[in-house]
């Protein structure tokens, strides 16, 4: 842009010089825009202010107050992706944000009390329907995409299957069948070929052949009066629980998926690409209340989304946004 004259009420007229289109730029506009891009900046970065602006803290929060007004949506509904991944994250005890994405971009988010159907039906309806979900297998989360996608697959996330068995089978249990499971379970991670899952499947069924008995105990609880047996339940029902999961997971096809399809086995590009980030975030900004905690985490998605930040700026009437008695 050069400058070109100025128009009929004294204002400088400013030349494109690819369109040779004329315009006159409003200054109070461009200060709120510029204003909200610094903001922008400092919100999403994890180094000081005194880093980025050359102004005192005090002047740069009463300059940027307005900001924390805007709440920042993605639009993702014309993207086209073979597979994505659903998690959430907690930010308070009674509150999460649910975000899909997929190998390049956020898609979306939703904030919710906690994971639920209709939350995460809510977040994925204005997709397009995917090839595969890669997840950690939450409940809801299945419900969600068999509801609305009847040809999507799911595949769980390996490490949520390792980490849920350690927690049930214990590192220092004092049961050696706790321990053959569990490293058996372990080495999920090493299978890269469908020979190589035929095997370990193989071996799975043995040590359950081996340890039946013990694994399919039960114990009775008798009416101590009549000496009755009221109901059995599981004696050992940690490592019932473990294996249970496991065959429903090759049930329904969930756990080598990723063999026959070149699709990740975890969901690592969310808990680490986007969760961990964020909560980075909440520790630079601590001590921010909980709504302006809620537009910090909006912003950053916004900026892992295929929406770039200027665009989403260029949309918002900043005049609503930005009253008079703020300036």
């Amino acid at each position: 842009m050069v400058k070109a004259g100025k128009n009929g009420t004294g204002k400088q007229r400013y030349k494109c010089n690819i369109c040779n289109t004329r315009t006159v730029i409003n200054k109070e506009e461009k200060t709120k825009r510029n204003e909200l891009k610094l903001f922008i900046k400092w919100l999403i970065d994890s180094t000081k202010i005194s880093d980025k602006v050359d102004m005192s803290r005090s002047t740069f929060y009463r300059k940027t107050s307005w900001c924390w007004r805007i709440k920042p949506k993605i639009k993702s509904d014309e993207i086209s992706s073979d597979f994505i991944f659903v998690d959430a994250t907690y930010i308070h005890r009674n509150l999460c944000l649910l975000i899909v994405r997929d190998s390049q971009f956020v898609l979306g988010f939703r904030w919710a009390e906690s994971e639920n159907f209709e939350d995460y039906y809510e977040l994925l309806k204005s997709l397009k329907e995917p090839k595969f979900v890669i997840c950690d297998g939450d409940s809801s989360i299945t419900k969600a995409v068999g509801r609305l996608w009847k040809n999507a697959e799911i595949q769980r996330c390996l490490v949520h299957i390792t980490r849920s068995a350690e927690r049930k089978l214990g590192k220092r249990s004092p049961c050696r069948i706790n321990h053959l499971f569990r490293h058996h379970i372990k080495k999920l991670h090493s299978i890269k070929t469908i020979k190589k899952s035929q095997n370990w499947l193989n071996r799975f069924d043995e040590l359950y052949e081996e340890h039946k008995d013990f694994i399919e105990q039960k114990t009775p609880v008798v009416d101590p009066e009549t000496g009755e047996v009221l109901r059995f339940y599981r004696t050992h029902k940690n490592v019932f629980s473990v294996y249970n999961m496991v065959k429903n997971l090759i049930k329904k096809n969930m756990l080598f998926l990723y063999l026959e399809n070149e699709i990740p086995n975890n969901s690592n590009r969310l808990e680490g690409g986007i969760n961990f980030p964020l909560k980075n975030l909440l520790r630079c900004h601590r001590g921010l209340p909980l709504e302006r905690q809620k537009r910090m985490f909006e912003w950053y998605l916004l900026s892992r989304s295929a929406t770039p930040v200027e665009e989403f700026i260029r949309t918002l009437n900043l005049d609503e946004l930005y009253p008079k008695n703020d300036t």
